[in-house]
């Protein structure tokens, strides 16, 4: 029988981190009956940006109704573009997943991994159904042009941005909670060129995108997309640009229910579960600084 490899740990259940995703292989080299799963908010839906052979394998549990050991019971039958359930035992680092399950779902013409994942994300973990499209621009929302950002500081700069046009034609609410949420990843300046030092993870930028697999190689897709935009992804600008593009190729990002938000604190909620996806614990820090972009620029400014 196959089994992970289960990291040292003091308690291993310290390390343990859910996921939901679908099976895009289970043609295991081994013969092991490993699969590989394209998991919701972990991995995009881009498989340029991350082929599905540089997903990790993943073991697949078996009923305890079976022999459990080599020689005895019987093989998963998993398919491909099953939907599963399971469990990481590394963590944060995502490289040894276990599937315990499977979750019943409507086959249709179009429900494969190419679409935007309908599940929110390891924290939340409430509705499954997809954002709805953004609606219409705001009419009357300032523009910004080629870069000229609007404002004394990153912090008003940004704001203005999100209110415009280009920048998603936000409310000033969603805007603050945008804005908060920036604040409270890059610093009060937003400053677009810190790398944090945490863990050497290497995380960069006013929404310190993370680098690695496991995060979907975001801090890549950046530098991409400013390649392919001529722009220097170091800048402002182009990662606030960066940020509408993001929020508008993957659904599961949350500009569905950014667009619904009423309140800043409602709004840095949204855009920290499911843009940001932060350790449990900096809510109320963004929510604060929500606050108070939206008392000295939005609309609780006297």
């Amino acid at each position: 029988m196959a089994y992970a490899h289960i990291p040292e740990s003091e308690y291993y259940g310290d390390q343990v981190r859910w996921f939901i995703g679908t099976i895009v292989d289970v043609n295991d080299p081994l013969k092991l009956d490993r699969v590989r799963v394209r998991v919701y908010g972990i991995h995009t839906s881009n498989t340029v940006d991350i082929p599905n052979e540089d997903l990790p394998w993943a073991t697949v549990s078996i009923p305890v109704t079976e022999g459990g050991t080599s020689g005895l019971g019987a093989n998963s039958q998993i398919k491909n573009r099953a939907q599963v359930f399971g469990i990481f035992l590394d963590g944060k680092d995502s490289q040894l997943p276990l599937v315990l399950g499977s979750i019943p779902k409507v086959e249709t013409k179009r429900n494969d991994v190419e679409e935007a994942p309908s599940v929110k994300n390891e924290y939340d973990g409430t509705s499954v159904v997809p954002d709805a499209p953004p609606p219409a621009v705001r009419p009357g929302a300032p523009s910004v042009n080629d870069g000229n950002l609007v404002g004394n500081t990153n912090a008003e700069k940004a704001y203005n941005f999100f209110l415009s046009k280009e920048g998603g034609s936000f409310t000033p609410a969603q805007a603050a909670g945008i804005v908060g949420n920036l604040m409270a990843e890059s610093g009060k300046d937003i400053n677009p060129t810190i790398v944090s030092g945490f863990k050497n993870e290497g995380s960069f930028g006013i929404a310190q995108w993370n680098p690695s697999k496991a995060a979907g190689f975001r801090l890549q897709e950046l530098k991409r997309f400013c390649k392919d935009s001529n722009l220097n992804f170091r800048t402002l600008y182009a990662q606030l640009k960066f940020i509408i593009y993001e929020l508008g190729k993957y659904p599961y990002l949350g500009l569905g229910k950014l667009r619904k938000a009423q309140t800043p604190e409602e709004a840095a909620e949204i855009f920290e579960k499911r843009y940001e996806r932060p350790a449990p614990g900096s809510t109320q820090k963004r929510i604060n600084f929500a606050l108070e972009i939206n008392n000295k620029l939005g609309i609780g400014a006297a």
